[in-house]
């Protein structure tokens, strides 16, 4: 909890230095304090509030920063209610949980999906959280290769899909958990992959491809193509390769296979 606030005092710290009381150009807003433009937007409805994000989209850096300043608790909220950031914050890496959250919602301001003209605040959160979930399946078999856990038991607390919903009424700030997320197709991805990794039937590496690509939007494996040096066709076929191979050790461990392949 220290890390957290020491983190969020940073934050704090420097809007107050530089953006405050410092008047910058706030799109529609006018050439206000930042002070000023946060007081618009406590005010602002969402139609207005939608206006706004446009403005961090189409590169605003003065309304994309106020937005992070206003929606950061948000991300603070996540780190204490999505389980994968809670996990971090149990093995000491507070700090990695929280800029996690803060660079999922920063990230989720700078390319909010304009198409979405209703609910902006809840749309916001959906998104931070679904990066935040992203990033998670990511990182998490390195974390599970360093951590000297029972075979199924990180899984159990890295599930942080529980969050892609807000409960009817909530307000827009808190992530609900869902009751029905430890049967997610998610979680028994993550049991695969930290079984596959801690039996040595797939590197850290392998294990960490596969659960990006799981995790994916097309236009995302597009992009994880790229990287790799390959075309599209080309990352599926190494997919598949990983998939056989690690379906024929979970079959000779007679081990379901799950969601998986």
């Amino acid at each position: 909890m220290g890390t957290i606030t020491r983190i969020n005092t940073r934050l704090n710290l420097e809007w107050e230095a530089q953006h405050a009381h410092t008047e910058s150009d706030y799109g529609f807003a006018g050439i206000v304090t930042g002070e000023e433009f946060l007081a618009l937007l406590t005010q602002a409805e969402q139609p207005v509030l939608r206006g706004f994000i446009e403005e961090a989209v189409s590169g605003n850096e003065a309304v994309e920063r106020a937005l992070l300043h206003y929606f950061q608790g948000m991300a603070v909220n996540a780190v204490h209610t999505c389980k994968g950031l809670r996990y971090l914050k149990s093995i000491g890496q507070q700090d990695e949980a929280l800029t996690i959250a803060v660079h999922s919602l920063w990230e989720t301001i700078k390319t909010y999906p304009l198409q979405r003209t209703s609910s902006v605040t809840g749309n916001l959160q959906m998104e931070m959280l679904k990066r935040i979930t992203r990033s998670i399946s990511a990182k998490m078999p390195q974390i599970m290769a360093e951590q000297s856990y029972g075979d199924f038991e990180i899984a159990e607390s890295i599930h942080s899909e529980n969050c892609n919903t807000v409960a009817e009424g909530a307000h827009p700030m808190e992530c609900r958990p869902h009751e029905d997320s430890m049967g997610s197709p998610w979680i028994e991805v993550m049991r695969v992959l930290e079984w596959a990794v801690k039996t040595h039937a797939m590197s850290v590496e392998e294990a960490k491809l596969l659960g990006q690509y799981t995790s994916a939007t097309t236009k995302e494996r597009h992009e994880l193509a790229h990287q790799l040096g390959l075309n599209s066709t080309g990352l599926s076929d190494k997919i598949q390769v990983l998939k056989r191979r690690l379906a024929r050790r979970l079959a000779s461990a007679g081990i379901e296979r799950g969601s998986l392949v």
